[in-house]
Parts: structure tokens; C-alpha cells; sequence
């Protein structure tokens, strides 16, 4: 049996973060974000254009979500659809309906909502992050 070190990723930073939304800040409004964000404050609003979102363990956020992929390690009042992966990390709170092409949910996650699985079809191409972006990615 394999066993990972579990010391809050500071041995591996997480995979190009564009922006972030530090503890303690609060945001609202509409943000465009190329590449990865990651929310350890508040966030309430919509984002566009993002590939990854990352919420860490203090991290709330108030909105639904589309992006290619998702890891919620703190709390999410709102929808969540992924075209990717969606993890839901041990302590992790979802309120909302989720749909993904693949799921991963932890021992110890609250999840109260529905989950849909998405075929790699029509389904997630129809997925809209803004002027069309992913259509595109998906067809090229």
C-alpha cells in the first residue's frame, strides 16, 4: 500500500495559478481569468474564461461554476459543472448540483445536491465559458 505526504501542497505548487484570491479578501463582481485561479478568501460572482479553479480549505464561494476542472477543498454555495475532473477534497462543503465527466469525492466531504456524469460528448460541448473559448479548444 502507497501512502502520500499530506503537508497542504507546499512540496508541489499547484499547476500555474494565474490569480488568486487571498485569505482574508473578499471579492464580488465578474472575473475573466486566463489559466488557474485559486479562491482562499470570498468570492460572489461570476468567472469566465477559466481552465482550473482551486478553492482552497478557507475558501468560500457564491456561484455556479463552469470550468474545465475543479478541486474544492473549502466551501461552494452554488452549481459546479466541470468538463474534466471535479475533486471534492476531505473537508470540502457543495451545496448545489454538480456535473462532470469524472467525480471524486473524499471520505469526510458534505455534499447535499445532484450530480450528473457527462459523456464526452454533446454534452460537454455545449459547455459556455465565454465567446465560445472552449467550443473552440474541444473542436481543434
Amino acid at each position: 500500500m502507497m501512502f502520500r505526504n499530506r503537508n497542504n501542497g507546499n512540496s508541489e505548487p499547484a499547476p500555474s495559478v494565474n490569480t488568486v484570491i487571498g485569505g482574508g479578501s473578499s471579492f464580488r463582481g465578474t472575473l475573466m481569468v486566463s489559466g488557474t485561479l485559486r479562491i482562499d478568501g470570498e468570492f460572489e460572482g461570476d468567472i469566465l474564461n477559466c481552465e482550473r479553479l482551486e478553492i482552497g480549505e478557507h475558501g468560500v464561494m457564491r456561484a455556479d461554476i463552469e470550468v474545465r476542472e475543479a478541486v474544492v477543498m473549502g466551501r461552494v454555495n452554488g452549481n459546479i459543472r466541470a468538463l474534466g475532473v471535479l475533486q471534492m477534497k476531505a473537508g470540502a462543503r457543495v451545496e448545489g448540483d454538480v456535473a462532470a465527466m469524472s467525480v471524486v469525492m473524499e471520505p469526510g466531504v458534505y455534499f447535499t445536491g445532484r450530480c450528473t456524469m457527462l459523456e464526452s460528448g454533446s454534452e460537454g460541448i455545449e459547455m459556455n465559458l465565454g465567446q465560445g473559448r472552449m467550443r473552440e479548444h474541444l473542436r481543434g
